[in-house]
């Protein structure tokens, strides 16, 4: 089983040209994973361009031909594009060129209701308005053979389709200008497609006047930071005078010198947003308005994104509820589908759960009598291959190695699940061994600083390329930061300051005496204290001697009195053959003891908290809300006197603990009494832990104080409404014994 981390892969041969030239292995090993050589070394190490002729690309000088007819006639044109940030800015770009100089033009976007794609209907009531002389599509048409071949015989009007995706195995009878046909660099993204042919119609200098929009559509697309996409976004970000684009990053909360970044997380989504809640135009009206701006128009983008955060929130409180754990690990996907969920929703829906449960995800909802879905495929896996192998069952599809939008009949969508399923079940399965890719180990191969340095030197950097450290270290303290304590701050011994945003406040008070820590991270420098900071991508947290307390606390807290049943000989080898397994124990000592004995060694280790990174994976100490139903079978290794309740198909297995006092504590009556005279004192605290630092300290222990109030909730004498505030039912009367949770302290 591949290990949870993985150094990510780089070519020897241009790790050696760059340690050549002066750089040390690890930041040689970096830029090579990011695609720098000998032939791309002076894109990266310099100020110099990589620019390709447009004519390069095949049938670009058919099309100029084509369309240079056209404006010499005094025609006019149809451009055709679609609705997500590439498709919109593709068309914008045409569309300003030709209004620029003088060209009769008009732009049709698509909805998401209708679907991505060339659709003749639309072309067609276009007509009834209207002649055109030439139809151009941008960003789409390279899977529309048979909407070109209509609109050609029944309109009698030349089409040009310029377009990005995969090729199909029938390709439009018309001039395709794809660079998968044939060019230098095959992934462009459709705004770039559209800006090479402006410069085949003009020249390099006038396309750098709608530069800007080709770098949005290039970053919106997520099209590979190399070569000349490279450029195009360094002039992008260079030239970007878009005025109405300067004022929607402006309450975007950009800096005034946009970034890729800037482009990637807060510009291009809100582009995003207006095809995805149904209004394409919106966003469209605001990149063809370049020379002024129109407060109102990036107004109501900023307002149909706040109204896509509302819709996509509805929809994955909805698919949290479908998704079966089990199912999807079984399966290698999740496969979502309704009959309401906003088509332009779907592609985020699928990104969510795609890194959820790092396997593809498929996401449909219905329209008229077919899904229409998105799919966002893993790293390792090139997902239009895999649809290409369930082409047979869908009415159409198109797309990339990491993302395809598709559309499959009402009743053929079990037999597409099938179909996908057996897909991706005959692939290897060291694909999907769910392990996460660092570029660095810090600290060994190279220091905080030269990172920064070398971030800098990669500029434009997109998100998803950000440099991945790997640090090992020990954390000196930790503590929460933000609303309600959302956040995780901590310092380790080596100095790194470190946060973890949302999920890793729960690490705090585990981690904060002294734990062992490796994890990934990224680093930036502080907008606060002008320092090096580390931002957690993952944390894997290694046995301490600090968490033997918290093994007990964690077992003390979750134990159930209501005994489960134990054996004491079972054929643990056959359960541990099943395809997937939680193996579980209340401290690393016993699963110490136990390893070698059951082959757990390959296992996945998660202590406390579910990571969810393996089928065969090894739980210590779980806290309460650990997700074990994606899992076959369970085993729960423990002590039968005092055990967890564990969703699932569990298996207790009687074994001898390594750490009996784990299992042990006092718990009389004197003691249950100082807990609940010291919790009387005060009705709402600043907190549970608190009120036990404040009166009992010296007279209980905090497991003792853990145990009481568990017990003080099970005879319903108080009620525990969160860390802050308790409720007392002072009409309750009850003895101790009643409790069975006191009661398994007495025996």
């Amino acid at each position: 089983m591949k290990p949870r981390y993985v150094k990510r892969p780089f070519a020897d041969d241009s790790v050696k040209f760059l340690t050549d030239r002066g750089f040390s292995q690890s930041i040689a090993e970096i830029l090579s994973a990011r695609g720098v050589n000998e032939d791309s070394f002076g894109d990266f190490a310099g100020d110099s361009l990589v620019f390709h002729s447009p004519f390069e690309m095949a049938n670009m000088s058919e099309a100029v031909e084509t369309v240079n007819y056209v404006i010499e006639c005094g025609g006019s044109i149809l451009i055709y594009g679609d609705y997500d940030a590439d498709g919109l800015t593709a068309s914008s770009i045409l569309s300003l060129f030709f209004t620029d100089n003088g060209v009769d033009n008009d732009v049709i976007i698509p909805t998401r209701d209708e679907g991505y794609g060339l659709h003749a209907e639309n072309v067609f009531r276009a007509f009834e308005n209207k002649f055109y002389d030439l139809v151009i599509t941008v960003d789409c048409g390279i899977s529309n053979a048979d909407e070109v071949d209509k609109i050609v015989s029944e309109l009698g009007v030349e089409v040009i389709v310029t377009d990005h995706h995969e090729l199909p195995q029938v390709l439009p009878s018309c001039i395709c200008v794809n660079p998968k046909i044939g060019y230098p660099f095959p992934y462009l993204a459709g705004a770039g497609v559209a800006w090479k042919l402006v410069e085949a119609l003009s020249n390099r200098e006038t396309a750098l006047k709608y530069v800007d929009l080709a770098c949005i559509g290039t970053i919106g697309d997520i099209m590979p930071m190399r070569d000349e996409n490279r450029s195009i976004v360094k002039m992008g970000l260079a030239n970007f005078r878009h005025k109405s684009l300067l004022k929607l990053a402006e309450l975007s909360n950009c800096a005034k010198v946009i970034t890729a970044s800037d482009v990637a997380m807060r510009i291009a989504p809100k582009i995003n947003a207006a095809g995805r809640v149904g209004e394409p135009n919106a966003a469209l009206s605001v990149l063809l308005c370049r020379d002024r701006v129109d407060l109102a128009k990036t107004n109501k983008l900023m307002e149909l994104n706040e109204q896509r955060r509302r819709l996509l929130d509805c929809i994955i409180a909805e698919s949290d509820e479908m998704c079966d754990d089990r199912k999807i690990a079984r399966e290698r996907m999740v496969f979502l589908y309704s009959d309401s969920w906003q088509h332009g929703l779907l592609g985020i829906v699928a990104a969510r759960y795609k890194e959820k449960y790092k396997v593809p995800a498929i996401v449909m909802t219905l329209d008229g009598d077919e899904y229409v879905g998105s799919a966002r495929g893993i790293e390792t896996l090139n997902l239009f291959d895999v649809f290409s192998q369930c082409a047979h069952c869908l009415v159409k599809f198109g797309g990339h190695r990491a993302s395809v939008g598709f559309s499959v009949e009402k009743n053929r969508l079990g037999e597409f699940r099938e179909a996908l399923a057996n897909a991706l079940d005959g692939l290897d399965s060291d694909l999907f061994d769910k392990c996460f890719y660092y570029d660095v180990d810090l600290g060994k191969d190279c220091s905080a600083s030269e990172v920064i340095e070398i971030t800098q030197k990669l500029q434009p950097l997109l998100p998803q390329d950000k440099i991945i450290c790997r640090v090992t270290d020990t954390v000196k303290f930790a503590n929460t930061f933000g609303k309600d304590g959302a956040h995780l701050s901590a310092t380790l011994a080596s100095g790194l300051e470190i946060k973890g945003f949302f999920k890793y406040n729960a690490y705090a008070p585990i981690i904060r005496n002294g734990a062992n820590v490796d994890l990934l991270c990224s680093l930036e420098i502080d907008g606060f204290t002008n320092n090096v900071c580390g931002i957690i991508e993952d944390i894997t947290l290694c046995n301490s001697v600090c968490f033997d307390e918290f093994y007990r606390l964690n077992l003390l807290k979750n134990f159930s009195a209501e005994q489960a049943s134990f054996v004491n000989e079972i054929n643990v080898a056959d359960l541990l053959a099943y395809d997937s397994v939680a193996v579980v124990f209340d401290d690393c000592e016993t699963y110490l003891a136990y390893c070698e004995k059951y082959g757990l060694s390959d296992y996945y280790v998660d202590i406390f908290f579910d990571n969810s990174v393996a089928r065969k994976t090894v739980v210590i100490s779980p806290v309460e809300d650990y997700n074990f139903n994606r899992f076959d079978r369970v085993l729960y290794f423990s002590n039968p006197k005092m055990a967890r309740k564990l969703s699932g198909n569990v298996t207790y297995v009687q074994v001898n603990p390594a750490k009996e006092d784990l299992y042990q504590l006092e718990l009389t009556r004197e003691v249950c009494t100082k807990a609940y005279s010291a919790l009387k004192n005060k009705a709402k605290f600043d907190s549970l832990k608190a009120v036990y630092d404040k009166y009992l300290t010296s007279v209980l222990s905090y497991a003792q104080f853990v145990v009481a109030l568990r017990v003080f909730e099970e005879l319903k004498l108080i009620k525990i409404v969160d860390n802050y505030t308790v409720e007392f039912d002072t009409s309750v009367k009850k003895d101790l014994a009643q409790s069975a949770i006191f009661r398994t302290f007495q025996n």
